[in-house]
């Protein structure tokens, strides 16, 4: 049986311009005993961080490196990345396996797609057939979430194959890096309710779609009507939901959200989590963002074990 013999080294890539990601540094190292279960490299500002801790008051002992070769496994370790692209900067080092996986602070599509083709250092954490593209994947202890677009004008790429697609990614994501065993899928119409209309994008797409899926032994069911799907509870007889826009996604996700909410970059090899932001704003909580750090010793375990 393998044996993963030392800590997970994780890179906390900071937006340089947002205070709130520097917050939340000074607040979930405030208590030192969070470094016994991994190794943090951050990249971020120094200028930031400084400013943030005098404004709250909050003293940090981070080590301050060039890059994550001189990190200590067991100290806040901290490279400063003023003027430089974080996200580059982080990309290069993870290819050069000094550290695991990312925490993104905020994610974004932009910075998914940067990472996306990352070179994966380590073999013992190999690419699946279905890492190809990043699928945003919110989860809380309730539920996780997705969606097949991104915009409510973009319906004209909900097809059979997108939803197949999302969907198969989905149910990958829920097994390898979640451990649920059999995990089921709802998948919800585009318009609040289904209408025997044999030209509606409910009967021509999305039901083939979930025909295709069932037929390939993928358990998706549906598909259920959005009107009522999630104020009826009929989420909680599944353990993921499809929608086919973010919107149609985030407004119930964020519904029960409960400070603990994390992203996850479905359809990606390298391991990429995020904390989710609070509606409406770009915070996200300290609690979710905890949540990202365990998720993410989870997740990496999960992968080194089951490859």
């Amino acid at each position: 049986m393998k044996e993963l013999n030392r800590k997970i080294r994780i890179a906390i890539v900071l937006d340089e311009n947002n205070a709130n990601a520097h917050d939340l540094i000074l607040e979930a190292f405030f208590e030192p005993e969070i470094l016994e279960i991994f190794t943090p490299v951050v990249y971020g500002s120094l200028h930031m961080l400084k400013q943030e801790s005098s404004r709250l008051q909050i003293r940090y002992n981070a080590l301050v490196v060039g890059n994550a070769s001189q990190a200590d496994p067991d100290a806040l370790n901290f490279v400063d990345i003023t003027g430089r692209n974080a996200v580059e900067v982080a990309k290069k080092e993870y290819e050069a396996d000094l550290f695991d996986a990312f925490i993104v602070v905020p994610m974004s599509r932009e910075v998914t797609n940067q990472l996306r083709n990352a070179v994966i250092p380590n073999q013992v954490i190999k690419r699946q057939e279905n890492d190809i593209k990043a699928i945003p994947l919110m989860c809380t202890n309730q539920l996780c979430v997705a969606y097949v677009v991104a915009e409510s004008n973009d319906i004209a790429n909900i097809t059979t194959d997108s939803i197949e697609t999302k969907a198969r990614v989905m149910h990958s994501t829920l097994r390898r890096d979640l451990r649920q065993d059999n995990p089921r899928v709802a998948i919800l119409s585009l318009n609040p309710e289904i209408k025997p209309d044999e030209e509606s994008i409910e009967i021509k797409v999305i039901a083939p779609a979930v025909s295709k899926l069932v037929n390939t032994g993928i358990p998706v069911f549906g598909p259920y009507a959005y009107a009522d799907f999630f104020e009826s509870g009929k989420h909680l007889d599944f353990d993921a939901v499809l929608t086919m826009t973010r919107e149609q996604a985030q407004a119930p996700f964020l519904s029960m959200y409960d400070g603990n909410g994390i992203a996850l970059a479905a359809g990606i090899a390298p391991l990429v989590i995020s904390p989710v932001k609070i509606d409406g704003d770009n915070k996200a909580t300290v609690d979710s963002f905890r949540e990202a750090i365990y998720t993410c010793i989870d997740v990496y375990r999960s992968r080194y074990f089951l490859s």
